[in-house]
């Protein structure tokens, strides 16, 4: 009887952990350069399962969105998005070209050389800090391969 009732409790245990959080690497944002008080975020996002990056959120800004660049009627535009999707094992791309997160009314200019953290919420994955490094306006991003 204890079995049956230890082969029964198993599989709901396995189901209330947490899922295995998703590797964040390249994360980046360039100075910005005059003070402008907004500035995007670029990283690369790895789940192992599926799951969904559903907001981020950094102390030294006002507000934080998730954002992709797309093109529209009349040219490039920015435009809010509700989440983003991580298929399982596949990586993600946040670029100047696609999607990215968006940070605006900044405390103070970032400046090259410093770093910020930035907590990522997943909608399985739960909360995860990462840091940002900032990079000058003409440098070459990291690579995404490169944990940071």
């Amino acid at each position: 009887m204890r079995r049956l009732a230890l082969a029964l409790l198993l599989p709901l245990a396995a189901c209330s952990q947490p899922a295995a959080p998703p590797e964040v690497a390249g994360i980046w944002a360039r100075d910005t350069v005059g003070g402008t008080a907004n500035a995007a975020i670029y990283m690369t996002i790895t789940s192992p399962g599926a799951d969904r990056l559903l907001a981020a959120s950094a102390a030294n800004a006002a507000r934080t969105d998730l954002m992709t660049m797309a093109g529209g009627a009349t040219g490039t535009e920015m435009t809010y998005v509700k989440h983003i999707d991580l298929p399982a094992g596949q990586p993600v791309s946040l670029n100047p070209t696609g999607l990215y997160v968006w940070l605006e009314g900044l405390e103070q200019p970032l400046e090259t050389g410093e770093s910020f953290p930035l907590t990522l919420t997943f909608e399985k994955a739960g909360e995860r800090q990462v840091t940002v490094s900032v990079i000058a306006p003409a440098a070459m991003p990291p690579m995404a391969g490169m944990k940071m």
